[in-house]
């Protein structure tokens, strides 16, 4: 027990971590709660009947999962201040997102998936969006979309971040999945666009705050020191 809080002393800003548990159940409570919840809100663009289905972006949609694991372990390992601003603006993202949907529940209906028997075929990635849709189906989503607004938090993370300098190979892949995953959102049909927009607003809101607000006063704090 004496190592493991030495580790927590050494490393105080891995207790940023305790938050996703919290939002795990969180975001349980809520998806399992959003057939009894009042007034809740439909989220829907006509926007979203023109945009395709593609099970192919089922792909970035998952691989969103892994993109974060590895941005934090990264930036845990490599700069204490780069892990930092990245959880300011993941955990924020996610805390945001599921706290406005605590009091103003949203989702998307039924008629925004695909007919998957009229769509003509199927293959893994089909099966791959079913299983997604059995485990977080309409209403139960959020708005702003934490893909979105996360998927923009990691690219701001690799990009502006100490421990990423010089990688221009990382700094171009990560640009590039990031797209793909908020455009995933909407092409496998788990999202109106309107969520896709309030997670970009969302995330550009946390990004002023991490990188311009929270950075300013740093620097202010370090010129006032002695």
């Amino acid at each position: 027990m004496n190592v493991f809080f030495n580790m927590i002393k050494k490393n105080k800003h891995l207790l940023l971590l305790l938050y996703w548990p919290v939002h795990f159940i969180w975001y349980e409570l809520l998806r399992l709660n959003a057939d009894t919840m009042p007034n809740f809100y439909i989220v829907s663009s006509t926007l979203d009947d023109k945009i395709p289905f593609c099970e192919w972006f089922i792909i970035p949609y998952v691989l969103w999962y892994f993109y974060i694991m590895a941005v934090l372990l990264y930036t845990a390992n490599k700069n204490k201040s780069d892990f930092i601003n990245a959880n300011i603006m993941i955990s924020g993202s996610m805390f945001i997102s599921v706290l406005i949907n605590t009091f103003f529940p949203s989702g998307v209906t039924e008629s925004i998936r695909p007919d998957f028997e009229s769509l003509g075929r199927d293959n893994i990635l089909i099966d791959a969006v079913k299983y997604i849709y059995s485990i977080d189906s309409p209403p139960r989503v959020v708005m702003p979309s934490m893909h979105v607004a996360v998927a923009i938090a990691l690219l701001a993370t690799v990009l502006k971040s100490d421990c990423f300098k010089g990688k221009k190979l990382t700094k171009l892949f990560s640009s590039v999945l990031s797209v793909l995953i908020c455009l995933s959102t909407v092409l496998i049909k788990q999202h109106s666009v309107l969520d896709l927009f309030a997670g970009v607003l969302l995330a550009a809101i946390l990004y002023f705050i991490t990188y311009h607000l929270v950075k300013a006063k740093k620097k202010t704090v370090d010129v006032t020191q002695p």
